[in-house]
């Protein structure tokens, strides 16, 4: 028996904890839920047998039994960051790659130390919100059918040409559904992630970052939507949900590198006060924004890179001692390399996250 710390998930600890009593089911296989903290973030973990385990981690699925297992534990994955997310997320709640482990709870304390920036901007980010689901397919027949009523003169073209523009047309179609979707559901809405079609006719499968206070006016755009194209789209709607396809933590990323790359995107010096950190982001934000370069297809991009980067940023100036303490806080702040590692690399060794493991693999 190989004992090991599957981690589920950061969440924000400073308005108190999560009552983990209250989840009698407990983590995976079971094992009681746990908590661990570093500064104002915290891991909630449970104890596996990482050779059981092992044995249902996707690409080692061998037979039918293996992969029910595998379910099982996903499944209990999900249940957990559920709880964790009625308990927590208004708070802030960051789930991680199923599949993350940690050798003790030393160890799961450095993920969270190595990685405090990034944490600590994204649990920053996302409080308040969460994540929801609309997938929408359409019978392409019913569709075609549709075509060749409203153009009668394909009947009378080349099969093979006919065919060609048939196909074309419901492309069409599809994107014209696509863009009337999510024309209305966007602007309720902090941000959206795509992912795959689950079926052939699935046409649209895309989850919505939304502010747990206009959950209800998305939910009235959802039902608007659907009943305005009823007759040719078949909707499902589906959260609220954990954030999942909203964060990209990169684990093995030290924090002086996240903290370095942000200084440059905000084209800031080494050493810079709050106010023109402030200053520099405005500007930026003011030069990028799509509004202000409309013909420009890359402004859209460059905007959220100012914004994620400003977001790190202020997560490592908020992180260091008396910020807090007024409403301006005074002098410079040091972006040097030894000064962002001495606030947050506490390890004498200065040992990279890399070789203790990289998310979303056993440590």
């Amino acid at each position: 028996m190989q004992v090991k710390r599957f981690i589920y998930a950061t969440i924000d600890n400073r308005s108190g904890k999560p009552d983990l009593a209250a989840y009698k089911a407990g983590g995976i296989d079971s094992a009681p839920l746990e908590i661990v903290c570093y500064r104002d973030i915290a891991a909630v973990v449970s104890t596996i047998d990482i050779n059981q385990f092992g044995l249902g981690l996707p690409g080692e699925i061998a037979n039918g039994e293996q992969e029910e297992s595998h379910k099982a534990r996903l499944l209990k994955y999900q249940q957990v960051n559920s709880f964790l997310f009625g308990q927590a997320g208004q708070n802030g709640m960051l789930p991680l790659k199923f599949g993350f482990t940690a050798s003790n709870d030393e160890e799961v304390g450095r993920v969270l130390e190595q990685a405090y920036v990034q944490l600590r901007s994204y649990l920053d980010r996302l409080q308040g919100t969460m994540e929801l689901v609309i997938q929408v397919s359409w019978e392409l027949p019913k569709i075609l059918q549709g075509i060749v009523k409203e153009k009668p003169e394909l009947a009378g073209v080349d099969p093979v040409q006919a065919g060609r523009l048939l196909f074309e047309a419901a492309e069409n179609k599809k994107r014209q559904f696509v863009a009337a979707i999510h024309g209305k559901l966007s602007a309720l809405a902090k941000d959206c992630s795509d992912a795959p079609s689950k079926t052939e006719a699935m046409i649209f499968n895309r989850s919505y970052l939304v502010d747990k206070d206009k959950e209800q006016l998305f939910d009235d755009a959802v039902d608007a939507v659907a009943t305005e194209f009823e007759d040719a789209l078949t909707f499902r709607y589906i959260g609220p949900l954990p954030v999942y396809s909203f964060v990209n933590v990169e684990l093995n990323q030290g924090n002086f590198a996240m903290v370095d790359k942000s200084r440059k995107i905000l084209q800031l010096p080494e050493k810079a006060s709050w106010e023109s950190i402030k200053s520099a982001y405005r500007q930026l934000i003011m030069a990028y924004h799509p509004d202000k370069n409309p013909d420009d297809p890359q402004a859209a991009q460059r905007t959220k890179e100012v914004v994620s980067a400003f977001e790190i940023v202020k997560a490592y100036c908020q992180s260091l001692p008396g910020f807090g303490e007024q409403e301006k806080p005074p002098g410079e702040f040091s972006f040097a390399q030894e000064e962002v590692e001495k606030a947050f690399i506490l390890d004498d060794k200065g040992a990279p996250l890399a070789r203790a493991g990289r998310a979303g693999h056993p440590a």
